[in-house]
């Protein structure tokens, strides 16, 4: 898909329109930014999931299975 279909995506548009605004909203300084959303997932009280990824130890049951067919 060529680069200038992307932005004629009303979608990715209004991607490009809100992070423009948020961005604005804290100055344009992208450390400020990213405290301020740090600050209001602490204030939601929701379960912050990291973007860390466990390894698992052990092949999943799933696996298993195949690897016995």
């Amino acid at each position: 898909m060529p680069v200038e279909s992307l932005y004629a995506d009303p979608v990715v548009a209004e991607i490009h329109e809100v992070r423009r605004r948020l961005l604005e909203a804290s100055g344009g300084d992208v450390a400020k930014f990213r405290q301020r959303l740090r600050e209001r997932q602490s204030a939601s009280g929701r379960r912050i999931v990291s973007g860390s990824v466990k390894k698992h130890t052990e092949p999943s049951d799933a696996m298993d299975s195949r690897a016995a067919s």
